[in-house]
């Protein structure tokens, strides 16, 4: 198993292996990233199948963990969850995954993970453009545009990316077409029906950001 520092994030990315275990953060154990007092953030490449019981234990500042395989078992051992309710961690990942069942049976908070709605174009020839939808924590939302060709990597010409900010509450106040216009190749998002089935999902949902952290409450998503 491998582990690295966090690609957008502050703290790990794990991959290569189906079975993450406390030996694999060896490398990282006398280092200062693992305790990040800006909180650290674990991302679970989706060919992870487990987490090894008390893994947390080396991560005490832990404060998201990014679940990219629908099937992955984390121990949620006592010790676990008093971790991550103490640090108000949030699980990330897709809609009626483990992720959210985790979310909603030790009472924490579900944020759902980036969502692709539309990868066109060639690499070689004017580049691909690649559109998401990205989720913060606090709420709030956003487009991501990003075209990558040959040579943009390298400061030359073509490529590049923008963001564009969209309401909180944009699956409720925006319609399809609406949100589509706001990016490129808006024809094919519309055609391609994946921010159709999102913005239906979110909706029945109440959100991208569930809150199951109050046991009086069956779910609150935040907008």
């Amino acid at each position: 198993m491998n582990i690295s520092l966090g690609y957008r994030k502050h703290g790990f990315d794990a991959y290569g292996g189906k079975i993450l275990r406390k030996k694999d953060m060896s490398y990282w154990t006398d280092r200062e990233e693992r305790a990040d007092p800006q909180g650290v953030a674990l991302d679970l490449d989706e060919e992870i199948e487990e987490v090894e019981p008390d893994f947390f234990d080396l991560l005490p500042t832990i404060n998201s963990v990014w679940i990219h395989n629908p099937a992955c078992e984390l121990h949620m051992t006592e010790k676990t969850i008093e971790l991550f309710r103490k640090n108000n961690v949030v699980l990330r990942g897709a809609y009626d995954t483990a992720a959210e069942r985790l979310a909603r049976e030790y009472r924490l908070r579900f944020l759902l993970l980036d969502v692709e709605l539309l990868s066109t174009g060639d690499y070689f020839e004017g580049g691909v453009d690649i559109i998401t939808l990205r989720f913060s924590d606090d709420g709030s939302a956003y487009i991501h545009q990003d075209c990558r060709c040959q040579g943009s990597s390298a400061g030359q010409t073509g490529g590049g990316e923008i963001s564009v900010d969209i309401p909180n509450d944009f699956y409720l106040s925006l319609t399809c077409e609406e949100l589509a216009e706001m990016c490129w190749h808006s024809g094919d998002i519309i055609a391609n029906g994946k921010l159709a089935a999102f913005l239906e999902k979110a909706k029945s949902k109440g959100g991208f950001l569930l809150d199951f952290t109050k046991p009086d409450e069956h779910c609150r998503g935040t907008i």
